[in-house]
Parts: structure tokens; sequence; C-alpha cells
């Protein structure tokens, strides 16, 4: 058994984890790629010589951003969405609004111009949006398909249904059809080598995340599949699973389904040569040897699966709320806008990470607003952890700098039983921690923020359970919750930030934790200043 204070780098990927936090600067001075240049990789993947479908325009109101919540849609049930027929149109809204391009960004300043429902860094956009209707949808036949945002069309890959060994390789019943997320390593590891995936792992999981407020905003209902065979999941998308390899399979379902079935096969796992090989050709304009990022690489393919895994305990990843002691309780359930009243489009637009130079406009913020940004963060997520849906496996902190009713300091974010609360901590010195997010990230001015929210994952526990692939499942875990925060933050009128650059071992020290647990994510939240930003939200 690895104890939580040594062997941190007792296998390939507990020693990625040391790599990218604490030995992080080490891994930067190794040099980084040059972008900005005609090398650069296109920003989005575009096929050439197969069938396009030009999607209808998606719907400009979709649905609550809140329905993927068990809290909200049992308080709310008579109300909640059914969607009766998946065609094209709502199609269009469950692709646009995941993954679509919401706005640009214009001028002579403009470096990443284009801006998606998913925050990513540098609007690199490693993730791939990957769709396969289990039936046909209008003039769509059933299929594989990729999606374009750029283009809001789909290419098609593959005609026919969910293949059998995909769904015994995936543990998926797809009734309706299957979303994944893939990730196209050279779209970030070009600049940021094996940095980038720590990067990738984290938009995964966020881009997972907002399929499941999309899928639930059109009444559907998904769960998010981490353990699956990548060599069947792949070799059926038509990746080559190393430049691109699934990193996410969301199983959709019919909204009067709790949630789709987990299916955990006792048959041999499939063969990828059940599926005929396809070979899609797509445009490539980088040409950086992938041996640059060749610890990413060697990670990726030492946490490959045959299938889905045993159920897990929640419980092996979380901190008890006993183990520090509690100074008081604020308590964030209260009046809050009814069924309808948070419109998951309008927020999507509305959200964003405070502009380039991010001076948070100084003013406390309503504890109200604070508490609609962070009540649903810890919701049950419906995945294949567990049978039932299970709370995310991380934990948060958020650091109160600016709220009216509630003096600054650290508090625990909890939902073990009933509605969440922030559970205040015994006072520490967290200055040391602000003046260290200023100095290490100068283009967020964190001292002028409402709030600081803190992620974090016991990556021991993750090797226990998942092996070399607990590093991007935590991260995944991790993203979920933070696309939660960032969606509702700005239902509240706030930016959110997402950082990596942070010190981990002083946000660690200042919560309390030992070497096992993690600060995988920063999120940064305040009103936003005007800037001279111009970036219009795109209209059909």
């Amino acid at each position: 058994m690895i104890s939580a204070t040594d062997g941190l780098q007792s296998s390939v990927g507990l020693r990625f984890w040391w790599r990218t936090f604490e030995g992080v600067q080490d891994l930067f001075a190794e040099g980084h790629g040059e972008e900005g240049g005609p090398d650069d990789p296109l920003p989005v993947k575009t096929y050439r010589g197969l069938p396009r479908y030009v999607l209808p325009e998606p719907v400009r109101r979709l649905g609550d951003a809140r329905w993927s919540f068990d809290a909200f849609h049992g308080a709310h049930r008579r109300d909640a969405p059914t969607l009766g027929v998946l065609d094209q149109r709502a199609l269009s809204a469950l692709l646009y609004w995941t993954s679509g391009v919401g706005r640009i960004e214009l001028g002579p300043h403009a470096v990443w111009p284009y801006h998606r429902m998913v925050a990513s860094a540098r609007c690199f956009h490693p993730v791939e949006l990957y769709l396969w209707l289990a039936h046909p949808a209008g003039d769509l036949p059933a299929g594989c398909y990729h999606y374009h945002p750029a283009h809001h069309s789909l290419t098609l890959l593959r005609e026919g249904g969910v293949p059998d060994a995909v769904r015994t390789g995936a543990g998926v019943r797809a009734e309706v059809g299957l979303l994944v997320a893939s990730v196209w390593f050279r779209k970030t590891a070009f600049r940021y080598r094996d940095y980038a995936y720590r990067l990738c792992a984290q938009e995964a999981g966020m881009t997972a995340g907002n399929a499941l407020l999309t899928c639930a905003a059109l009444g559907l209902r998904g769960r998010v599949h981490h353990r699956f065979d990548d060599a069947v999941v792949n070799r059926g998308l038509g990746l080559d699973g190393v430049e691109e390899t699934a990193f996410a399979v969301i199983d959709l379902a019919p909204s009067e389904e709790a949630s789709p079935v987990l299916v955990r096969s006792s048959q041999q796992p499939p063969s990828p040569c059940e599926l005929p090989a396809i070979h899609p050709v797509h445009l490539r304009t980088n040409r950086t040897p992938a041996d640059a990022w060749s610890g990413l690489t060697a990670l990726d393919l030492a946490a490959r699966l045959a299938g889905p895994g045993a159920p897990v305990d929640p419980d092996d990843f979380h901190l008890p709320v006993g183990a520090s002691a509690v100074d008081g309780v604020h308590g964030l359930a209260g009046p809050e806008p009814g069924a309808g009243g948070v419109d998951l489009a309008g927020v999507l637009r509305a959200r964003d990470s405070g502009g380039r130079m991010f001076l948070p406009d100084a003013r406390p913020v309503a504890f109200e607003r604070l508490a609609l940004a962070l009540r649903y963060a810890l919701e049950p997520v419906s995945s294949d952890h567990t049978e039932a849906p299970c709370r995310p496996l991380v934990d948060a902190y958020v650091l109160v700098l600016g709220a009216d009713v509630v003096s600054p300091g650290l508090h625990r974010l909890d939902a073990t039983t009933g509605p969440s609360a922030l559970l205040r901590l015994p006072p520490r010195d967290w200055r040391a921690v602000v003046g260290m997010l200023c100095d290490r990230t100068p283009a967020v001015n964190a001292a002028k923020a409402d709030a600081l929210v803190f992620l974090t994952a016991n990556r021991l526990a993750g090797e226990r359970w998942f092996g070399a692939r607990g590093y991007r499942v935590l991260q995944q875990e991790a993203g979920i919750v933070a696309q939660r925060v960032s969606v509702l933050a700005a239902a509240a009128g706030l930016s959110a930030r997402i950082t990596n650059g942070y010190h981990d071992g002083m946000v660690r020290d200042l919560i309390g934790l030992d070497a096992a647990h993690v600060p995988v994510f920063t999120l940064i939240m305040g009103h936003r200043r005007p800037t001279a930003q111009y970036e219009p939200q795109l209209t059909w």
C-alpha cells in the first residue's frame, strides 16, 4: 500500500502527477513550442472527401441550466423537459451548446479569437466532439459523425447504428446514441509539450460537464464513461489512439429514464477487429515531431484499458468533513429563480474568463449570488464509477474574499448531507496564497476577486482504483465541477477564470492537505470590469 507521504514517484502515473505539479517549473524549463505562425495546428479538425451535413440554426433559448442536478430536478419534477424525438434541430442544439463557437474576438490584438462554450488554454481547443447516432435523425442516417464547430456541421465517418463491440467495450446501452470527447494532443502539445496532458484532461472534463448540462436542458439524460476499451472506441471513430484518443464516452438516454443503465459485461472483451477499420483523412498543418511530447504519449499508452471496471468506493477519494475543525456554517440553499429562470443558452453566452487582463471590480458580491454559483457544484454525476449517480471524486474549498455577509476566510464546500453549505475553517493566513496567485498569474488580479475556488483530488486513491488512468480521470472529474461553477457564476453575473498558475504546495498548506491530495484547479471569481476587448456573440 502506498502511503500519503512516500512512493509518489513509484509508477508512471504518479511520476506524471509529480512532474506536472511539484516539478512543473523543471518541466517548463525544458522549453515550449512557438505559436502564432503558419505551422500552428488548425483550430478545428477538418475532414476531406466525406459526406457533410450542415445543421440547422441552433435554438436561441435552450432550457434551464440546472436540470442535470438532482436537487433541482427533484424540486421541479413537474416542469422537467422531455425530448421525444432526437431530430436535426435537437442535434443542432445539443452539439452547438456543448462545444460550438459562441463568440469571436475582433481587432488587432485578438490573438485567440475563437471562443467556444468551454474555456480552453489559449483557445487551442484540443477536445474534438463525435456523435454516434443509434437511429436516423431526420435526413441524417444512423452512424458516427465528427462535429465541426466552425461550420456547425457533421461529417459522416461511419454509417450504421452503434455496433455491439462499442456497446460492450464502453459498457453503454446507447438507446439514443453516444457523444465521445476525444483529445487531439498536437493542438496543445505543439506549444506546451508534456504539460499539455494536464490541460487536455481538464478540458475534456469541462466538455463532458457541459454536455451533461446541455443534455438535461433539452430533456435527455447522460452517463459519463471514463473506463472503456480504448482500442475498440478509437477504432470505431477512426482515431490512431496516439495523436488523438477518446477520453470520455457519454451515453444518451430519454429523460424518462433516471439515467442510462451502466452495463458491466461478464463476456470476453470485444476484439477491435470486430469493427472494420476506417482511415478518414483530415487536414494537418503542424509538423512538430511527436517525440517532443513523448512523456505525454507514454502516460496515455500506460493508461489504456480493455473495458469497464469494478464499481468504485467514492468515500476513498474524499477527506471526511470532520477531518478539519469547523468554525461556522453558511448554508447555500435559499431563494433562486424557478424552473426556466436560468436559461442555459443565455448563461453559456455570458460565460467568460474575465478577459485577457482580468481585473475584477472589487465590490462585495451579494452572498446569494455566490451561493447560486456554488450550491450545485458537487451534485451527483451519473458515471461509470458507481451504479447510481455519485458526487464527483474531488473536494472543493472556497476562499471568500468579498461577500456582503461572510467575512474573508477559507471554507470547505460540503454536500454530504442535506443542502450544500460552506463550512468555515479555523482562521488561517491566506494572504500569501493570494499574493502568490497575483505573482504567478499577473494577467489576473486575484486580490480583487470575490472568491477563489480550489478543487482537490486524491492522487493515491486515483492510482489505486484506476492505475495510470487515474491522472486523466481525476482531472476530468474536476473539470465537470469547474464547468458547473463557471456556468452558474455567469448566471450570477460573475466571471470565472480557470488558472493553473499557482504553487500547489502553498495551496495544499493553506487547506491543510497531505501529499496525496493535489489542488488540480483554481477558479478566480469576480465581477468583470468593462474592457476594450470587442467580442461579439455569434448569431444566425
